[in-house]
């Protein structure tokens, strides 16, 4: 009977974590002025706020705790991927780096660098890979530690949209913050 329930109540802490993420759309009212989309995602206690690219299209994926966004052309994504990994803290660069390479298959690191957030510096690793003859794609993977685990952001975009794409992964980067989870009022 002891196993039973120890069993149910493994199962149950097990299917709550899965399900520990909503993310909806809404706007956020700036102190200098106007009101810009924002992306908030409730994970582990803690409400993260995003700002979605202007004019990306957008793709919630609850159960495998990741946003998609993709540029109009198709040719650039975006993936925020909130982990379980390393809560608290990032591992050392050589395991970041280890899994950025793992993530993408046959590509060579061209940079390694700390990437500004507006909660804490994370750090991002530049890609290279031709997963086809004549085409050339270029892949920036930042790793960010939070409390409940890691997120991770990827662009994947092709060689002639990298550039001006890369200035867009920083920008969301760089508004990208946590703070407690707000309690609902009665």
């Amino acid at each position: 009977m002891k196993l039973l329930l120890l069993i149910f109540f493994s199962l149950a802490a097990a299917a709550r974590a899965q399900s520990d993420f909503h993310a909806y759309f809404g706007t956020e009212d700036l102190l200098e002025g106007g009101r810009v989309e924002k992306l908030t995602v409730v994970s582990s206690n803690l409400q993260f706020n995003i700002r979605p690219p202007k004019g990306w299209y957008r793709q919630v994926d609850e159960s495998g705790r990741k946003i998609i966004f993709t540029d109009q052309s198709g040719k650039s994504a975006m993936t925020v991927q909130f982990t379980t990994n390393s809560p608290g803290t990032l591992p050392p660069r050589d395991i970041l780096r280890a899994q950025a390479l793992q993530a993408q298959p046959g590509a060579g690191i061209v940079q390694c660098a700390v990437c500004p957030t507006s909660q804490r510096p994370g750090l991002f690793f530049d890609l290279v890979r031709m997963p086809a003859p004549q085409l050339v794609q270029k892949v920036r993977h930042a790793f960010v530690a939070q409390p409940g685990g890691q997120v991770e952001f990827v662009l994947s975009a092709s060689n002639d949209e990298f550039e001006k794409n890369k200035l867009v992964l920083m920008a969301v980067l760089r508004d990208f913050r946590a703070e407690p989870l707000k309690p609902k009022k009665p």
